[in-house]
This record gives C-alpha cells, sequence and structure tokens, in this order.
C-alpha cells in the first residue's frame, strides 16, 4: 500500500512539473524592444538560430514566424504588451514521415490548426517534396492562386489559408 501511494506521490509531482514545463512556452517573461530582438531570442530558446527563420505574417493583425528544425516546420507567435515583445510558440513541430509505398511519392501535404496568445485562430498547410525536380508548388481553392515556395534545405513549403483543408488542392511545378 505505502509503494502504491509513494508512486501516485511521485506521479502527481512528474504530471505537475511536466505541466509547468508546457505552460512556461505559453507564458513568456522574456521581453524585448523589438519583435526582431523577440524573434532572434525566441530562436536562440528553440536552440537553433536565423538560420532556421522561413518567413514573418502579419495575420490578423498578429506577428506570426514560421521557422523549421531539423525539416521539421513550427509556427510561433509574437506577442506585443506595454512590456515590448516576446516569443510564444504554442504548437508542436509538424514534419512528413515517408514510409513504404508513399516513398515513391513525389510530394505529400498536411494541415493543422492553431491559436494565439491573443485567442485568434487560423490555419496552415504544409508539406514535404521528396521530387528534386519540383521547385514550386501552386494552392488552389483559397481565393486567389498562390505560389508556394518549396524551401531549398528542408523542401517544406506552406501556407495560411482560409478555406478547410478539404477544398484546397495542391499542384506541383517542376522544372
Amino acid at each position: 500500500m505505502r509503494k502504491a501511494l509513494l508512486s501516485c506521490v511521485v506521479l502527481l509531482f512528474m504530471l505537475v512539473g511536466c505541466h509547468l514545463q508546457e505552460s512556461s512556452n505559453l507564458h513568456n517573461d522574456d521581453w524585448h524592444p523589438t519583435k526582431e530582438q523577440a524573434i532572434e531570442s525566441g530562436l536562440k530558446q528553440e536552440g537553433t538560430d536565423e538560420s532556421s527563420l522561413l518567413s514573418v505574417e502579419n495575420y490578423e493583425g498578429e506577428t506570426i514566424v514560421f521557422f523549421e528544425i531539423d525539416g521539421a516546420l513550427s509556427i510561433a507567435n509574437i506577442v506585443e504588451s506595454s512590456a515590448g515583445y516576446s516569443w510564444i510558440r504554442s504548437n508542436p513541430f509538424y514534419d512528413v514521415q515517408v514510409e513504404g509505398v508513399a516513398k515513391d511519392l513525389p510530394y505529400m501535404s498536411a494541415g493543422f490548426e492553431f491559436e494565439t496568445n491573443k485567442g485568434t485562430k487560423g490555419a496552415v498547410l504544409y508539406g514535404k517534396v521528396f521530387d528534386s525536380s519540383i521547385r514550386t508548388m501552386n494552392l488552389l481553392g483559397d481565393g486567389e492562386d498562390r505560389e508556394l515556395k518549396v524551401f531549398n534545405d528542408s523542401r517544406l513549403f506552406y501556407s495560411l489559408h482560409e478555406q478547410p483543408f478539404a477544398f484546397l488542392e495542391v499542384v506541383a511545378v517542376k522544372e
């Protein structure tokens, strides 16, 4: 009985510790005078530098940062307050893994939704290109057709979008 009780207490402390660690990503006390400094500091917190920065987008009045680490995509939100600017990443890293028959596909795409610290919701279509002759992707079905850049090193592509993922079409553009 004592061992079971001790095990429960240890498990409780582990769960609380994990929750506190996750919460620390959402509530950052690392404030900077400029967005650029917040981005630089945030990338450093992620264990990388500006070489992993893909783009900085203005979405619904908020700053969304797209970056990649080890071929996986993630986003962060730059929050503005009277204290300055701060980096908050509340989304995991997204990667496209291919195995078996899927290894022969020229590319794969997927999507995820996000919510910023202020409650703004958005959606991202992302993917990875495996065929080296594909240089760009076209996104259809979300207003005007858009050309999506395929990043050389990671072979990732992505876009913020408004329409449901099921209504979108991604078309490869080969050399």
